[in-house]
């Protein structure tokens, strides 16, 4: 997870701003597929924002993977009734997809993580004999999963870099509210590049 204070607020930042984009931007919407994607991007946009902002600990992995494994579902009819924009449907599909493994990495022990002891485990002498500090036993994850992580990361960057190019190409260069929604895509990219980048150490 984030712990640099600096990065921690502007991804907070980044996100609470995409939640209050993709609201309005729902309430707006005239058409029902429009309406749903942008309310799969308030829900994942608070999700986020929530991972940030709570020890993971605190955090319902598998109710979160559940919902979001809906909401990868609902992408995807979302792509099957659509005649155009496909490869904005097939990415949304995949942003919901990326979540549910987000909340998995949030839960070792759900990816096959392996316990690791810390915190102790040294004896004290003390006036009635030695003494044993508790020892903390936490749950890392496999290798391969800082692997993929970085992978999602990378993407999540290169997507961010292709909506900011998008918004000066074709319609979106003249229309604001192209523009406008790229920009906000690109923003809620990179802070999401940002979360899965942070599990790779």
């Amino acid at each position: 997870m984030i712990t640099d204070p600096f990065l921690k607020w502007a991804a907070v930042t980044a996100f609470a701003v995409t939640a209050v984009y993709w609201a309005a931007l729902s309430a707006r919407s005239e058409s029902i597929p429009g309406r749903l994607t942008a309310i799969l991007h308030v829900l994942m946009s608070l999700a986020m924002l929530t991972m940030v902002w709570s020890p993971s600990t605190d955090i319902p992995t598998v109710a979160g993977m559940t919902v979001f494994a809906g909401a990868a579902v609902v992408s995807l009819a979302l792509l099957v009734a659509q005649r155009e924009h496909h490869l904005e449907y097939i990415y949304h599909a995949g942003m919901m997809a990326t979540m549910v493994w987000m909340y998995a990495v949030m839960d070792s022990a759900l990816i096959g993580g392996t316990s690791m002891a810390g915190g102790g485990g040294s004896a004290h002498a003390g006036h009635h004999g030695a003494m044993a500090m508790p020892t903390t036993m936490t749950m890392q994850p496999p290798s391969w999963a800082a692997y993929l992580n970085l992978a999602i990361g990378l993407v999540y960057l290169a997507v961010a870099a292709i909506w900011v190019a998008h918004g000066y190409r074709g319609k979106a260069a003249t229309d604001p509210a192209h523009r406008h929604g790229g920009a906000m895509q690109a923003v809620m990219a990179t802070a999401t590049a940002a979360m899965f980048l942070s599990y790779t150490g």
